[in-house]
């Protein structure tokens, strides 16, 4: 299932793992994380459950005229521990549950030291107006054993309560998953509608900073920026003598 350039100890890294869900948010914060800290490509990931695609680099940095696009890649920085998971199409129905639970034997037995899915869901599913877009989910090992835990009780979002996060793809079964197996983790969401998402995309990944003690951005950069593959996800803009 996982197929690495080389070979390197994951004990206590952080996992970033975006759920394919509403307006493609999660993904999107997932560019904004692996273009601003210019991460390092480290492997591949194939499985029945993933719908194979293929495409141009989406990240200058990783280029080279032989670089490609999968569906499923892997990306890493050594010097802040972490790991992030870039899927770019949904799991295959029938098949998704096989691919969660080898996720799941991989973030054990690989001894990160948490987990951190990003997800999104339906803004018209939020009701309660008092509070912002973003909530999150943790399981009882993240709140007492992960050193971030702390960075949970902020005014910038909010303990889900409500049940399914609609629209938020496989988040909560991954949840379910690591937490069948001992594995502190956390689903951090935020409520959106779909659409030109690339905002949403820059704001996930600034509160993904944020809960993970600011640990992301370096000292010298105050916010992420988007890959320049983000120039081409809606085409070119209409001819004007339509008009």
């Amino acid at each position: 299932m996982f197929s690495f350039k080389r070979e390197i100890d994951f004990t206590g890294y952080s996992f970033i793992v975006p759920s394919v869900s509403v307006g493609n948010v999660p993904q999107l914060a997932a560019d904004a994380v692996i273009e601003t800290l210019q991460l390092e490509p480290i492997g591949l990931l194939w499985s029945p459950a993933l719908v194979p695609i293929v495409g141009a680099p989406a990240f200058e940095h990783t280029g080279g005229s032989n670089a490609i696009t999968t569906t499923a890649e892997l990306y890493v920085s050594q010097e802040k521990k972490l790991l992030v998971l870039q899927l770019r199409a949904p799991l295959v129905g029938p098949l998704r549950q096989t691919f969660l639970d080898e996720l799941g034997d991989f973030v054990r037995d690989r001894k990160f030291s948490h987990a951190i899915l990003l997800s999104s869901c339906f803004s018209h599913e939020k009701f309660d107006i008092r509070t912002g877009p973003f909530r999150y989910v943790a399981n009882e090992l993240y709140e007492a054993q992960s050193p971030d835990a702390a960075h949970l009780k902020d005014d910038r979002w909010t303990k889900h309560c409500g049940g399914v996060i609609h629209g938020g793809g496989f988040a909560s079964k991954l949840l379910d998953v690591l937490t069948a197996r001992q594995v502190p983790a956390v689903v951090f969401f935020m409520y959106v509608s779909e659409g030109d998402n690339t905002a949403e995309g820059l704001m996930l990944a600034r509160m993904l900073n944020a809960i993970s003690g600011e640990r992301l951005l370096a000292s010298e950069r105050t916010d992420f920026r988007w890959p320049s593959s983000w120039k081409h996800l809606f085409g070119t803009a209409h001819p004007r003598t339509l008009y």
